[in-house]
């Protein structure tokens, strides 16, 4: 397998680093959906583009700093 997904028997730390910003981000969706009155389909939109554009940030990182 890939070093970015499984080293040594062990998920590396990129995957759970993923695993934390995505629960995060859910939690931070919700306060925002109940904070600001806007339609669902909009905020879909934006939280779902921010939380891909986190998951590259995070991937471009975790490759260009492990090597």
């Amino acid at each position: 397998m890939s070093g970015f997904l499984w080293e040594s028997g062990h998920l590396v730390w990129s995957v759970f680093a993923l695993m934390v910003f995505s629960g995060l981000w859910l939690l931070l969706s919700d306060v925002v959906w109940r904070l600001w009155n806007t339609t669902i389909v909009r905020l879909a939109a934006v939280m779902a583009t921010a939380w891909i554009a986190g998951v590259v940030l995070i991937g471009l990182g975790f490759y260009f700093f492990s090597r």
